[in-house]
Formats: C-alpha cells, sequence, structure tokens
C-alpha cells in the first residue's frame, strides 16, 4: 500500500503542498532504509500524531519558499491571494472607518472573519479588532520572517479546536530548528514612485544537545496611498445616466460645501449651484480621503525548546508587536446645525432669523422664499381652504437646517496603534512508548490606542452660535461664563468665516482606547490503545481546555455623552469563559481504510453547552489513489462584541411600515398603525399618514450587542480524492457544503418594524417591546436594533489542486494549481424572507484560481504567478442603483474576469547572500470601478479592494544575508 512505501509517500507529500513546501518537507516525513520507521507527525485538523501527511480533511500548504517568493512583508498578502480566502479587512477597505482603520484580517469561503479560527502552532491567538465591533486574529501581529508555513484547513473543525472553526482553520507554523543569523532588507515603489515599502527583518536562532530557540526583531513601513494619487479614486464617482438614458461614470460632489448650505442657498445668501461638476461650489472628498491607509509595524518574537529530562520538553514562545497607522484621513466633518439643536439629544431650538452673525443677503433670500410661498399658498386656499395658512418669517423664527464642511478644523485624521503581546508556555511529556501528554498555558492582550481628530463639540458649538454684540459693537458669545472659557462666535456663514480661536474653542479631539484579553490552559494526552485491528493500533487523543476572553472598548467621552458631531457611542465591557472538553481516534480497520473520529463538549458561560463532532473516512483502494469523505458539526458561540458591544447611534435610512396608511387600509399593517392614536389623529386630519422628507430622514437609534443571542450551529460535508496521476504529478479534488443555522447578525431596524407590525391586532405592541419612539405627530424618532441570531447560511464549491514536478535542462520546474469553484452561497432569513444566492457576486466568485510556476537552475530562482477572478456582478438582486433615477445598475452591474501575474527572479550572489526582484501586477491592470450606490467596494475608493489591485505595477528590491 502506499502508506507502506515511504519514498513515494516523501515525494508525494512534498507534491501536495505545492514547489514551496518542498522546503519543509524533510521536516514532516525522514525516510530511512528499509524496514525502518517512519517518524510521526503532527498535521493540522489532527492532535494525533500520525505517518501519513493525507487526512481525511483537505489542506492545503504554502510554504516558506513561497512566502519568500511572494515578496509579502504582510502574511495577509500571501493569505488573502489564495482562492479559498479573502481579504476580511484591508487596509484599503477600512480607510474611510475609524475602530477598523489599518487591520488585516482573512475570511475562509468567504463566511466572515468572525467563522475562520487562526492558529499559531495549533493554538489560539488573541483578536486584534476592536471588542466593540468584532473578533478576528490581525495578521499584521504575525511577523512573516517567523513563519515556516500556512496550513489551510478547508473544512470545519470544531471538534478538533473549539468555536469559531466554522469555515475552516488557518494555522500558522513558525521557524523551529534555525541556526546561524539571517538579515532580510527590502525595498519596494510602484510604477507611479509612490506606496514606499521598505522593511528590515532580523532572525537568529541555535540548536543545541537538549533543545533550540529562535529569535526574530523587525520592522516595517507601508506608505500607503491617498486616493488623489490614482486617477480612479480622485473624486467620489457613482453611475449616472447620460441624456440618452446610457450608464456612464460621473463625479459626485458632496453638498456641504466650505462656505454653507440653507436650503438651496449658499450660507451667504447666494444662490448654491447644484450641479455635479468640478469648480462649481460643491466639495470633492476624495480629496482627503485614504486608497491605502499607512502602516507602521514593529515586532519581536521568540520561541524555544528545552528538554527539562529525558522524558520532558519545555516549550516557550514570546510575541510582541505594535501597528500604528498614521496620517490617515477622511473629508473634514460635514456638519450640521441639526447635530447641536438635535431633540434626541436634548437640543432646542436653533439659530434665528435675529441672530447677528446672519448675514443680510441670506435674511432677504429667506425672507423672499417665505413670501413666495405665501403667495402660492394663498391661490392654492381659494380652491381648497382647509390647507394651512404660512405665515410670514421673523426675527424670532428659526433658520433651516445650515450644512457645511469643516475644513477649518482640518481632515478627520485617525492615528491608531495597536499592540499585541502573548505568550505561551508548556510541556511535552512522553510518558511512555505510546503515550504523550501536552500541555500549555496561553496569555495575549492587544491594546488599542487612537486619537481622533477634526470632530465638533456640539455642546460648545450651541453656545459659539449663541451671539450678541457687545458695547463696542463686536461679536461676542453671549454666555459670560463660556466667554471666560475662551467662546467666540463660530460663524459659519460663508467660506472662510471660521476663525482660528473659533476653532480652538469648538474643536474635540477625542482619546479611544480598547483591550482584548484571552486566556487559555489546556491539556491534552494522545497514544495508542492495546487495541490492534487489521491495520494497526487505534491512535486517541483526549483532553481538556478553559479559556476566557475580556474586552473592553471606550469611545472618547464625548461621544459616550452625546457632546460630539460623531454619533454616540457606548462603552463595551464584557468577558465569558469556556471549559470544553474533548476526544479524538484514528481508527485503521485496514491497511488502506481509516476512520476518524472526534467530539468535543463545550459549556459557554453565556450561551450554554453545545456539543460538535467530526467524523471521516479515507480509502485507498490502490497505490496511487485515496478516497476520502467527512462530515462535521461545528460551532460558532458568540464573542464579545455580539454579547456585550456598546450601543452606537445610528441614523441609517429606516422605512416606517405605516407611511401612507389610510383609514380604508384592512390589512394587519394598517390595523397596528391605525390603533396609535397619533398616527390615527394625523390620518384622521390629513387623509393619510404620509411622512415629511424630514420625517422620513431623521428616525435615529442605536445598534449594539446582545446577550440573548445563541451560538451558530454549522453542519458541512466534504467528500474528494488524492490522485498520484505519474511520478512528479498529484491531484487533489474536494467537494465542501457547509450549512449555518443561526447565523449571528445586526438586525435591520426597517426588519425589526417590520416584524413588530406584521403580526395579529392582539398580539401588536406599539413600542416594539420598547425598540421604537414615536413623537406626538406619529413619525419615528427612535428604531432600536441589535444582534441576533438572524440567517441560515449555506454555501458549496469544489477545490482542485495540482502539483508538478519535473526536470528541465540543468534546472527543476515546478508547479502548481489552486482552483475554487462555488456552486452556491445562499443566505436566508430564519423569520421569512426571499434567499438571496451570491454566487457570481464580485465578492464570491464562480471561480478564483493560482497558478505558480517555479524554476531553480544553479544559483537562479524564477517565479512566475497568475490569480485569477472570474466575471462577476456587483448585486445579483438589483440592490444597487445610479445617481440619476435611482434604478438598478445594468451595465455596471457586471465587472469582467482578470488575471494578474506577478514575477520574482532570484539570485545567490554567494552561498550566504541571495538578491530577489519582485515585480507585481507586471501589465499594471487597473481596477474595476465600484462607486457609490454599489453594493461592493469600500467607501471612498471606487473599487473592490478583497478582488482588484490598487496600486498597479509594483517593484521590490530584497536581499537576504545569512551568517
Amino acid at each position: 500500500m502506499l502508506k507502506n512505501n515511504l519514498l513515494a509517500k516523501s515525494v508525494k507529500f512534498a507534491l501536495i503542498g505545492g514547489a514551496a513546501t518542498a522546503a519543509f518537507t524533510s521536516t514532516a516525513v525522514l525516510a530511512e532504509e528499509d524496514g525502518a520507521k517512519v517518524e510521526r507527525i503532527e498535521v493540522t485538523g489532527s492532535r494525533i500524531q500520525r505517518t501519513d501527511i493525507e487526512t481525511v480533511t483537505p489542506i492545503t500548504s504554502i510554504g516558506r519558499a513561497e512566502i519568500m517568493a511572494t515578496g509579502a512583508i504582510n502574511v495577509a498578502d500571501v493569505l488573502n491571494q489564495s482562492p479559498v480566502a479573502i481579504a476580511g479587512s484591508d487596509q484599503s477597505n477600512t480607510s474611510f472607518s475609524t475602530s477598523s482603520v489599518g487591520l488585516n484580517t482573512t475570511s475562509l469561503r468567504g463566511l466572515g472573519e468572525a467563522r475562520t479560527l487562526v492558529l499559531v502552532n495549533g493554538r489560539r491567538f488573541v483578536s486584534g479588532v476592536s471588542p466593540s465591533s468584532g473578533y478576528a486574529v490581525d495578521l499584521n501581529a504575525i511577523p512573516t520572517s517567523m513563519i515556516e508555513r500556512i496550513d489551510i484547513l478547508k473544512s470545519a473543525s470544531s471538534a478538533v479546536y473549539g468555536s469559531d472553526a466554522v469555515a475552516g482553520v488557518v494555522n500558522i507554523i513558525t521557524r523551529k530548528d534555525f541556526e546561524g543569523v539571517e538579515v532580510d532588507a527590502l525595498a519596494g515603489i510602484s510604477q507611479e514612485s509612490d506606496r514606499q515599502k521598505h522593511a528590515i527583518n532580523i532572525t537568529a536562532g541555535n540548536t543545541w544537545d537538549t533543545g533550540n530557540a529562535t529569535f526574530a526583531v523587525g520592522y516595517d513601513e507601508d506608505k500607503g496611498l491617498k486616493s488623489s494619487d490614482r486617477d480612479f479614486s480622485r473624486f467620489d464617482q457613482a453611475v449616472v445616466l447620460d441624456k440618452d438614458g446610457n450608464e456612464m461614470i460621473g463625479n459626485i460632489f458632496s453638498s456641504y460645501p466650505p462656505q454653507g448650505r440653507v436650503g438651496g442657498l449658499n450660507a451667504d445668501g447666494t444662490p448654491f449651484n447644484f450641479a455635479h461638476e468640478e469648480g462649481k461650489n460643491r466639495f470633492n472628498r476624495a480629496s482627503y480621503r485614504q486608497l491605502v491607509t499607512p502602516l507602521k509595524r514593529s515586532y519581536v518574537a521568540f520561541n524555544i525548546r528545552e528538554a527539562i529530562s529525558d522524558d520532558i520538553e519545555f516549550f516557550g514562545e514570546a510575541n510582541w508587536n505594535s501597528s500604528k497607522t498614521f496620517d490617515s484621513t477622511i473629508e473634514p466633518t460635514p456638519f450640521s446645525t441639526d447635530d447641536v439643536f438635535l431633540p434626541a439629544r436634548g437640543g432646542k431650538g436653533g439659530i434665528k432669523l435675529s441672530n447677528p452673525m446672519v448675514p443680510q443677503k441670506l435674511r432677504d433670500a429667506l425672507i423672499a422664499q417665505r413670501n413666495a410661498a405665501i403667495k402660492a399658498r394663498e391661490e392654492a386656499r381659494k380652491k381648497d381652504p382647509s390647507l394651512p395658512v404660512i405665515n410670514p418669517l421673523t426675527d424670532d423664527d428659526i433658520i433651516p437646517t445650515l450644512v457645511r464642511r469643516m475644513v477649518e478644523f482640518g481632515a478627520r485624521s485617525t492615528d491608531l496603534e495597536r499592540s499585541t503581546i502573548r505568550f505561551v508556555n508548556g510541556i511535552d511529556w512522553a510518558i511512555n512508548d505510546n503515550w504523550n501528554f501536552n500541555g500549555y498555558v496561553s496569555w495575549g492582550q492587544t491594546d488599542q490606542s487612537q486619537e481622533n481628530g477634526g470632530q465638533v463639540n456640539v455642546e460648545r458649538a450651541a453656545l459659539a452660535f449663541d451671539v450678541i454684540k457687545d458695547a463696542n459693537g463686536n461679536l461676542v458669545c453671549r454666555n459670560e461664563l463660556a466667554r471666560l472659557q475662551g467662546c467666540v462666535p463660530l460663524n459659519l456663514f460663508g467660506a472662510g468665516t471660521v476663525t482660528q480661536d473659533a476653532v480652538d474653542y469648538v474643536r474635540s479631539p477625542a482619546k479611544v482606547s480598547g483591550q482584548v484579553q484571552q486566556f487559555v490552559v489546556a491539556g491534552s494526552v494522545t497514544g495508542e490503545l492495546p487495541l490492534e485491528l487489521p491495520g494497526g493500533n487505534i491512535g486517541v487523543a483526549m483532553g481538556v481546555e478553559h479559556r476566557l476572553e475580556k474586552g473592553t472598548f471606550k469611545p472618547g467621552d464625548l461621544a459616550q455623552t452625546g457632546a460630539s458631531s460623531t454619533n454616540k457611542s457606548e462603552p463595551t465591557d464584557g468577558s465569558f469563559t469556556s471549559d470544553d472538553v474533548f476526544v479524538e481516534a484514528v481508527l485503521p480497520v485496514l491497511d488502506n481504510l481509516e476512520l476518524d473520529l472526534a467530539a468535543r463538549y463545550t459549556d459557554h458561560e453565556i450561551t450554554g453547552g453545545d456539543t460538535t463532532w467530526n467524523a471521516g473516512i479515507k480509502y485507498s483502494p490502490i497505490e496511487s489513489l485515496s478516497l476520502r469523505a467527512s462530515a462535521a458539526k461545528a460551532v460558532r458561540t458568540p464573542n464579545i462584541a455580539d454579547l456585550f458591544g456598546g450601543r452606537g447611534e445610528t441614523f441609517a435610512g429606516v422605512t416606517d411600515p405605516c407611511n401612507n396608511v389610510k383609514a380604508s387600509d384592512t390589512s394587519e399593517v394598517a390595523k397596528n398603525c391605525l390603533s396609535i392614536p397619533s398616527i390615527a389623529a394625523r390620518v384622521a386630519r390629513d387623509g393619510s399618514f404620509k411622512l415629511t422628507q424630514v420625517e422620513a430622514q431623521s428616525t435615529g437609534g442605536t445598534v449594539g450587542g446582545s446577550k440573548d443571542v445563541k451560538a451558530e450551529i454549522a453542519d458541512t460535508l466534504s467528500l474528494g480524492f488524492v490522485w498520484q496521476v505519474i511520478d512528479g504529478l498529484s491531484m487533489t479534488v474536494d467537494y465542501y457544503d457547509i450549512s449555518i443555522d443561526n447565523a449571528i447578525a445586526t438586525t435591520g431596524r426597517t426588519t425589526v418594524l417590520n416584524r413588530c407590525f406584521e403580526v395579529s391586532k392582539d398580539k401588536f405592541d406599539p413600542t416594539c417591546d420598547g425598540k421604537v419612539v414615536r413623537d406626538g405627530n406619529g413619525a419615528l424618532t427612535e428604531v432600536h436594533s441589535g444582534k441576533s441570531n438572524e440567517n441560515r447560511i449555506e454555501t458549496s464549491g469544489v477545490d482542485i489542486e495540482l502539483n508538478y514536478t519535473m526536470d528541465l535542462g540543468d534546472g527543476t520546474l515546478k508547479a502548481d494549481l489552486v482552483w475554487n469553484h462555488a456552486n452556491k452561497f445562499e443566505t436566508t432569513p430564519l423569520r421569512g424572507g426571499e434567499t438571496i444566492d451570491s454566487v457570481g457576486e464580485v465578492l464570491s466568485p464562480d471561480d478564483r484560481a493560482n497558478l505558480n510556476l517555479y524554476y531553480t537552475l544553479n544559483e537562479l530562482d524564477l517565479s512566475w504567478r497568475m490569480r485569477y477572478w472570474s466575471a462577476s456582478t456587483d448585486s445579483n438582486e438589483g440592490s444597487n442603483f445610479n445617481f440619476t433615477n435611482f434604478k438598478p445598475l445594468e451595465k455596471f452591474n457586471n465587472f469582467g474576469g482578470v488575471v494578474y501575474h506577478d514575477m520574482s527572479v532570484g539570485y545567490h550572489i554567494t552561498d550566504k547572500v541571495q538578491a530577489t526582484l519582485n515585480v507585481r501586477n507586471i501589465f499594471d491592470k487597473q481596477p474595476q470601478f465600484a462607486g457609490q450606490g454599489f453594493s461592493s467596494g469600500g467607501t471612498g475608493i471606487n473599487t473592490v479592494s478583497e478582488a482588484f489591485d490598487v496600486t498597479g505595477r509594483y517593484f521590490q528590491l530584497g536581499f537576504n544575508v545569512k551568517f
């Protein structure tokens, strides 16, 4: 049988991981003389050491040689190019955020970063995401120079590794048994002479009779890109219709201009030009935005193994990383006087017409507009006397909402640092020839500290708006105490009217902090039972694990009270423990037939107990072919953000089911609406409950975590084979199917309303269990929502891998192809609603593939890599729109397929010195357009950074020196 053919096994293992995997083959399988033992190895996806790298669950490995060939300074750059992974957060799609800016995370199968378990050496790594917004390992915290290989387990494995391994597992294996000193230095620059990168890494190690140690220290910097650095992102853009009704890309400018605007007037009283044309008086937001967030990283990493006795070995790991974003900006604050006088925040009144800061020209224009409205209403009342009378403006009337771009306050900026520290200590104890014990304790902590600039203190703005003239005729703040504290008038009526003194008084810098902690203690025993099956002894593993997760997040003080122009936000503070017991068994039923079984019971402090399991079978009917199948039940228990995320204010659009309800309507929804006295009174007065534009757009509320969230449960299936086609050529094909029930998501606020009103009248609660607030006119003022178990998610597809090695001339050619084809990605609401299949959309394309070619000849190493992303759509459901008639996109709903080409040339100058030139995106493929109104794409970058390269052709030169 194949597994007894040691030479074939060694060759096949080298092939399965791809050409790059050869770099670590020798550490995994040692073929000795005939009749000698094969060293047992640890394989990702199992705690039982075995002789066969081919597990029942499919694994893709990315070796150190491949990582080096890409020239990547960040592991995310390697991992998210795999066809089975996609960026969760990256330096472009988070550039408009605050707490997530600069993150680099990964999502297997596109199922989300929270459903992808990232391990280091088979053990959990602490989250790097703000506990108010999510949970995921920030790949910035794991230095590339310490990585030996990356194993991607492409199937659920909660029974082996615990919660979160729903989409699969990414296991990052660090370097061991390293001897000497290695220095890596590189510098890179784009064809446009920007996005400079540089890095320096020093790795040192030593091996002695009883152990080994590896130490690494490094620094790298990515200077990022401004949106203005590329033509495709120079302006905020959307699809518009030309005069013939054809879709075209148009520049979109903000109606919050630097000179201020009141309705259709500039704040100085001149007419406002609404045309989306450069040079007019609207504002180009893209001029301040980031295309790629700048990032600096520093790190120190250390691992050690030391034999304490003949049977006991101590191991330890220590990591420290600091990731900093710098010069990360978005456009200045879009300020509205509604921010100051918002009733939901206790605001009252507004700027009166008599305020001495209001220009006379604006007064005259507003009075003229009111007089014209009075005249038109008088004509209308001749036909319908029931229409209400419009009164003339007086000095005590509040001027309409004034909006303004606060350019004098500078760009909104985010200077953020994440510091991650992690320690692991444990022992491996060879109890006897058959049994081993592994126990460890790990502790990790991520601290997030940031300063946000460019915000406005709305409480001080209210004081700075309340202006009078002093004895000398100068404008001053009315409040004497405020004047003593530096208050000066905040004049928004015109361009350049805000003084530096006003900026200094009203500016609201915010210090934000967060912390994540993780503590794990675990122990397991592995060995063989004295029960021999025809294929050998039964291997087992069993153990226990205790895990503590804690998270806190503190928004700025003014954001917590609602005194800042940002959305009001509550702090996050929560923790939970999880106690697990697990068991695993490998049953060699025959020489060519193996069963793998695993089970785990998890007792989660908040959600209670869950049992997960894995069951797999592998059968080799002939020496060159192995058939495999596995099924599993997996779980994702809710994280700190899901359970305890502080409630944050939102004003996103909400559709009121009562809008346009009439007294004659007889539906259940209408009956429930009419049972609300304020709505019934308005219907009696006006004939229908028709919301004004202001009412329809002014519904506040909050979203946040919920302790009612339960665990997600996933059922998965994998079927496939591994085939050694001929010497040097191997193939793996695997079908996967994943179904997730009770998938956690934030419930849409419109969904909250619909569920509340679509019930029988006797079950209807007008407050929707305290989630809904209406004013005296029946209009919604608040709708609150949060996390809940919302959906069922189903995805399936096929993974194909081909690996080929041959001698070519005096060198060796190696090739590997990794292909993913998606069959479906369906999301179905649990409480009713249509199923949406996202396969074929840009973030879940039908096909993704990588083809890597490597050629080694004496001192020369060449590689050519091709990355394929198939043609796709922005939305299968038409949930996008153009900016002319707001209908779904047609021509621009489609993205073409794209192939990116990268190459590297490495030359061994001496035995100790190697130089490598990398060129990425050789043919300078420009990203495809996805602007405002699209379902996909990051704010301010006009494309989909997860799919399309935003930098362009890029050159990088690196040197590796060994001592």
